[in-house]
Parts: structure tokens; C-alpha cells; sequence
């Protein structure tokens, strides 16, 4: 409790001082004419200047509250955040499951209703300073508003990022802080962005979360070379690691082609992952928090490539995770073989505003129980057997844009089979996307 309570009193204050020094940084004037100058190119809702051509940019300018490349001390402070509502419907084997199902298995708290389940809320704030620093958090808003069973109200369920960055260039950014390790391409899609309503069941099962640590990143190398390396503590936890149980080694090098053959992006890359504490769970229980279990990998790589031009885009990765055996501490033996997959992600603009996005995923495991179907949703119906050695499944969804990925809905349906365990049928996804 102390820990939160600290949290939000740390980014209070950030939000505080993001609305004072909007004039700092300038010399005192001389003249109307000078008085005028300094504040010239200063925007923000704070100063009653909204930008944009479109009534739409207007409204979404308004969550900036200050903006001025030309201040010496404050650049920007704006607020971000998102919300993303959806609702599904299944069935496998002629037994049907929907979002009421979903809530009913332990979700109660993320429904609304029985129909409309809040995917992802979160809040926060995003600023630079002083020219190359760069300061932003967010949380994960409780979206009933208790903490956990009781009684006590709260907006707060966990940290989900908060770091700095200094950005020297952009061949040189450090980072030091809680986020989300982003391991593969569609992890490294942000959630308000991804083209499918959930991400393939493999860049899942490797995900290891969001956690604290240092990492560096940069792009432009020689023209065309990027990469990021990171060290994070390996636990995941309510605020952030204590980095007593193990490391998450994450590195990437790509290359941009784009300029080589025309196309407006092309960037083929390559991840590495190493995590040296396998199946780590905190043994910490709290009420209003369920503690991430790092995947059971102790090493995992990727090889990308992501294009688009004009109205069509493709992602192609393939995927390999190592797996463990063993007992890590405080938690159940695992016994996790090595993990292939590939996933192809097409999409393609029909209209203006109105796009086709479709997705083919494979899976395999070197044992008969190596894979496990998704806890989003084909867990709900899977029956006993849950797991098997081979995945695969096929989505094709329509994207409506309103507002570009700020505001957009999606619809989506995907069947997905399970070799070797009971899982063999389909759900229909539909969902509205909001972020600021």
C-alpha cells in the first residue's frame, strides 16, 4: 500500500510540475513586439491553444497541456492513455462461450455488465525536458473501482510503465525504468496499434511482462542499422522488480531496406532473449493483483520482417523458445520442451478508413504437451485436456478507422485447433479501440 500511495504521489507531482515553468526559459522582453515572440510557438490546453486542421486533430490536441519546442526547461507535457472495450462469442464442438463466460472464470472485475469486457485501461502522462530528456508512466486503472473484495475504493490496480529516457539522438537513446519488454514484432506493436484483436498464441507464451531495467536503443546506424540491448530484473511485480530473482537479457539488431526498394517501411530483424530464472512467480498475494509467472524459456529468438506500401502490409516472424526443466524457487516443477512457430500477418486497405487484416499461425512442441491453448478465450471451453504439440489457427477481421488508431473499431474471427488436445473451433471478436 505504501508503494502505491508512492507511486501516485510521484506522478501527481509530475503532473504538477508539467504546468508550472510554461514561460521558463525565456528572456524578459523589451517591447510588445518581443513580449509576444517567446510565446509565439507555445501550444497546450493549458494555454487555451488547441492545434489541427480537423475538428478531430482539435480534440485529441486538447490532451496535450503544453507544448514549446522553443522552452529551454519544458518541451512537452501531454497525457496518454487508452481504452479498449470488446466482446466475444464462441464455440467448440457445438458448446458456446461468450464474454459472461469469461467473467464468470474469475474476470469479474474487467466486465461490464456480462457483455463488454475492458481490455486494457490505463492513464498517465508523457513530457521532455531540458531538450534530450524524456519523461512518461502509466497505470493500469482498476476499472471497478474497489481494491480487490473489499470495500475500499480505487482508480490504481498496478504500475504499468514509468521510466526516463535520455535521448541523446537518434542513434544513442538510454532508458532506465519499468516497461514492457518487448520481445518479437507484435509485442513491439503497441496494443493501440496491433491489427488483430489479440496477439498470436506463441509472442504470448514468450512474453515476459513488464519489468525494471536499463536498456539502450538507437536507429539510423550507417543509414540503415537499428538495435536495442536491455538487463531487466526477471520478476514481475505490482510496481517494480527487486531484482533478486534473476535477469531478462533482451538484444536486437534490424535493418531498414526500405529506401533500397521503395516501399514506404521494410525492416528485417532479429531478437534474442535470455531469461535466467524460468517459471519465477512471486510468492507475494495481494487482493487487487495477480502476480505475472515468467515464461518457462531459458532462451528464445526471432526472426522479423515487416513491410508496407501503400495500402498493403505484411508481418512475417518466426519464433523459438528453449525450453526448461526444473523447480525455480517458491513454485511448481516445470517441464516445458522447446517451442517453433511461424506467424503471417497481411493486411490491406479495401476503402479509405476500411481495412482487410488476416492472420495464419502455426505452433509445434518437441512433446506431446508442450503447447497450451489461449487463456483469451479457447481456455473457457478447452475441457481437460488443454494442452497439446501442435497450434494452429486463422484470422480474418475488417478494421474501421474513425480516427486513425486513436479512435477505431474492429471486428474479427478466428478458428484455432489444438493437435492433440481437445480445443478445434472458432470465436468472433469485436471491439472498439480508443487512445490518446
Amino acid at each position: 500500500m505504501q508503494s502505491m500511495k508512492t507511486i501516485q504521489h510521484a506522478m501527481l507531482a509530475s503532473s504538477l510540475l508539467g504546468c508550472i515553468p510554461a514561460t521558463a526559459g525565456t528572456e524578459p522582453a523589451t517591447d510588445t513586439a518581443a513580449a509576444e515572440a517567446p510565446t509565439s510557438n507555445a501550444t497546450g490546453l493549458l494555454l487555451g491553444k488547441l492545434t489541427g486542421e480537423t475538428a478531430w486533430d482539435r480534440a485529441w490536441s486538447a490532451f496535450t497541456l503544453y507544448k514549446n519546442e522553443d522552452n529551454q526547461i519544458l518541451q512537452e507535457f501531454s497525457l496518454q492513455g487508452r481504452l479498449q472495450m470488446q466482446t466475444i462469442y464462441g464455440e467448440d464442438g457445438g458448446v458456446s462461450f461468450n464474454t459472461s463466460d469469461y467473467k464468470d472464470a474469475g474476470n469479474d472485475e474487467s466486465v461490464w455488465g456480462n457483455d463488454i469486457e475492458a481490455r486494457r485501461t490505463r492513464f498517465g502522462f508523457k513530457s521532455k525536458w531540458f531538450q534530450n530528456w524524456k519523461f512518461e508512466g502509466q497505470i493500469n486503472v482498476d476499472t471497478d473501482g474497489r481494491d480487490g473484495t473489499s470495500d475500499d475504493h480505487t482508480l490504481y490496480k498496478d504500475l504499468y510503465d514509468l521510466f526516463i529516457t535520455y535521448a541523446q539522438s537518434d542513434a544513442l537513446n538510454i532508458s532506465a525504468g519499468k516497461t514492457k519488454v518487448k520481445f518479437s514484432r507484435e509485442q513491439e506493436i503497441s496494443s493501440k496499434e496491433i491489427l488483430t484483436i489479440e496477439r498470436s498464441l506463441l509472442s504470448n507464451t514468450l512474453f515476459p511482462g513488464e519489468l525494471t531495467g536499463i536498456w539502450a536503443s538507437g536507429k539510423g546506424i550507417a543509414d540503415h542499422w537499428l538495435y536495442e540491448f536491455g538487463v531487466y530484473g526477471s520478476d514481475r511485480q505490482r510496481e517494480f522488480s527487486t531484482f533478486n530473482q534473476g535477469a531478462v537479457v533482451l538484444g536486437k539488431i534490424g535493418y531498414d531496406y526500405s529506401s533500397q526498394v521503395g516501399w514506404d517501411s521494410a525492416i528485417a530483424a532479429f531478437h534474442y532473449m535470455h531469461n535466467s530464472e524460468p517459471g519465477y512467480k512471486s510468492t507475494k498475494v495481494e487482493s487487487n493483483y495477480s502476480f505475472g509467472t515468467s515464461p518457462s524459456f531459458t532462451d528464445s529468438i526471432a526472426l522479423t520482417n515487416d513491410i508496407t506500401h501503400g495500402r498493403f502490409g505484411l508481418t512475417t516472424e518466426l519464433l523459438y523458445g528453449f525450453g526448461y526443466s526444473g523447480t525455480p524457487e517458491g513454485a511448481k516443477p516445470i517441464d516445458q520442451s522447446d517451442v517453433f512457430g511461424l506467424t503471417i500477418i497481411p493486411s490491406y486497405f479495401i476503402a479509405d478508413g476500411l481495412q482487410l487484416v488476416g492472420r495464419l499461425q502455426v505452433a509445434s512442441s518437441s512433446d506431446p504437451d508442450g503447447l497450451r491453448v489461449p487463456g483469451r478465450y479457447e481456455r473457457l471451453v478447452s475441457g481437460d485436456d488443454e494442452k497439446g504439440n501442435t497450434y494452429s489457427s486463422a484470422y480474418v477481421g475488417l478494421n474501421y478507422y474513425l480516427y486513425g488508431h486513436k479512435l477505431k473499431l474492429m471486428n474479427g474471427i478466428e478458428y484455432s485447433n489444438m493437435g492433440g488436445g481437445d480445443y478445434d473451433g472458432y470465436t468472433f471478436m469485436s471491439g472498439l479501440r480508443f487512445s490518446f
